[in-house]
């Protein structure tokens, strides 16, 4: 069986920033779910098991769908909170656990076990070359490497908290035997030329890595349709990683 929950909130009609429709999170009978008790449906298609964590939003509520159903669900605030929701689901379940959220919400993952899975399309880019761009800058973040201290350069800068553009801007412009540790890969506050640029100055490193294993994609965007096959592929070669259309039932291997 499977276990879901979200960093975030998930599963609500319409998103609560800009109003445009939300796919529903829709539950297989038997499937373990963690959300909060306002989120918990007038219905009994979810059997309660029992309590977790406190919420914004009521008190973490662990049920079994017992027939199909779709709902919404959300997580605790804190990383604590939510690692600890994560390892109940675990010991609940014989199966899976799938954590859907954003990517700078991913933290209470780093430094484990668990295995991430880049969501990109359409909506990143008006052409698959610019979607599957922004798919390998977005992995090439998140699989910043562990500290390595053999490794290590001639002096060694620990950020603590964001490593903003004002910071890799300082670094890019001085001395060039430097390592840079940040907590984790979701750290790391900047994007485009200035994240290539840092990576080419510096060493940059995390203490606790996170495990990237394949991303999905969509080619449904909002201002048009881009090429499944076409998109797939291109997601694939150029992050290196398996690539899957699981709408389509497309699947692009990494390109060895």
């Amino acid at each position: 069986m499977t276990a879901v929950t979200s960093i975030g909130r998930d599963g609500e009609p319409y998103d609560a920033l800009d109003a445009e429709p939300k796919p529903r999170v829709r539950l297989a009978a038997g499937t373990l779910v963690a959300l909060p008790s306002a989120l918990v449906p007038r219905s009994p298609a979810l059997a309660l098991l029992e309590r977790g964590e406190e919420s914004a939003l009521g008190t973490m509520m662990f049920a079994r769908a017992t027939i199909a159903t779709t709902c919404e669900i959300a997580g605790p605030p804190t990383s604590r909170a939510m690692r600890a929701t994560i390892d109940r689901l675990r010991a609940l379940v014989d199966g899976p656990v799938l954590v859907d959220g954003a990517i700078d919400r991913v933290a209470p993952l780093a430094g484990g076990d668990d295995a991430i899975v880049v969501a990109t399309g359409a909506a990143s880019g008006a052409t698959v070359e610019r979607v599957a761009a922004a798919a390998a800058e977005t992995v090439a973040r998140l699989r910043l490497p562990g500290r390595d201290a053999a490794a290590e350069r001639a002096r060694v800068v620990r950020v603590d908290g964001a490593l903003d553009a004002r910071d890799a801007e300082e670094l890019v412009a001085g001395e060039r035997d430097v390592t840079v540790v940040v907590d984790d890969p979701t750290r790391i506050a900047v994007r485009g030329a200035l994240f290539a640029a840092l990576r080419a100055a510096v060493d940059l490193r995390c203490e606790r890595p996170l495990r990237v294993v394949a991303c999905t994609t969509s080619p449904v965007g909002r201002t048009g349709v881009l090429p499944a096959r076409a998109l797939v592929d291109a997601v694939a070669r150029a992050t290196g990683l398996p690539a899957f259309d699981v709408v389509a039932d497309l699947r692009a291997p990494r390109d060895d």
